[in-house]
């Protein structure tokens, strides 16, 4: 019998199909993290420590499935136990730990929203910044050739403004404890008006390694009447699992894997619903 189905008749035996976890049992949860190492070309050890990372319990999930640390050595090595058991210590402690952490994180619909991240002046400041300065281009036409109709622009990183966004962004990836685990992969400004195309979709496609997506509202005001929330939906449930407001100053971080929408603005919004986006892809180089 293979390691991997040695270690799946265990879970099944500790009955983590019946303990809850998050919006799943703990028995997916824990094949769902293994599933994302391996696809992230994680070293056989960091993988099987994913798929035990919380069978000792922790702080944030009490659960304690298993004591006796001899017999998850003898099911998934030395090197993988002791990862498990520093995990439920201090999972940032390095970057193994690290990465698990992100797959147990992004397991859970991640989204995290940073209110007030700008005060009222800065807020403005980036408003007319975006709205008047920088050169827009439009992009589609609204035909089936295309799925968006919006203003984009490609930030250059040629300016003060342009540049503290990257650092705030990088501050704000190093606080997660994601930032030693992600490459930035692009970063654009896009802006609409009322009755352009919003379509539902993914930041990375299904098949791939994924990423995180960090996003800033740039209107320096808003109203709850004007709409133009993002809306992120939960697929498997079929129903919207978080809707956002624009609000000055909010900072929204989440997997780039979880279909999402930006609603319409109201018919008489005589602005630009206007957001700025960073994208990190999942670098998999340090973990094989």
């Amino acid at each position: 019998m293979n390691k991997y189905i040695k270690c799946i008749n265990y879970l099944v035996s500790k009955k983590t199909n019946t303990i809850p976890h998050g919006n799943k049992n703990l028995f997916q949860h824990l094949i769902n993290v293994y599933d994302k190492l391996r696809k992230w070309n994680c070293h056989e050890d960091i993988c099987y420590a994913g798929l035990f990372h919380s069978i000792y319990g922790n702080n944030s999930f009490t659960f304690k499935t298993e004591a006796d640390r001899e017999i998850i050595k003898k099911l998934i090595g030395k090197k993988a136990e002791l990862l498990v058991y520093l995990y439920n210590q201090d999972r940032y402690q390095n970057k193994q730990l690290q990465i698990i952490s992100l797959a147990n994180e992004l397991d859970q619909n991640f989204i995290y929203v940073l209110d007030n991240y700008f005060d009222k002046e800065d807020t403005s400041k980036i408003y007319f910044y975006f709205r008047d300065t920088v050169p827009w281009n439009f992009m589609g036409s609204g035909r089936d050739e295309t799925k968006w109709r919006k203003f984009k622009y490609d930030l250059m990183f040629k300016n003060k403004i342009e540049n503290k966004f990257k650092k705030d962004t990088e501050n704000i990836l190093k606080n997660l404890k994601f930032f030693d685990l992600l490459e930035l992969e692009r970063a654009y400004a896009s802006a609409n008006p009322y009755g352009t195309v919003h379509e539902s979709h993914r930041d990375y496609d299904i098949n791939s390694n994924g990423g995180i997506t960090v996003m800033y509202y740039l209107n320096n005001s808003w109203d709850l009447s004007l709409g133009g929330e993002t809306v992120f939906y939960d697929i498997n449930k079929y129903d919207i699992q978080k809707s956002v407001i624009p609000k000055p100053g909010r900072v929204v971080v989440f997997d780039g894997l979880i279909e999402h929408c930006a609603r319409d603005t109201i018919r008489n919004f005589n602005d630009l619903r206007m957001v700025l986006t960073f994208k990190y892809k999942i670098n998999d180089k340090n973990y094989r």
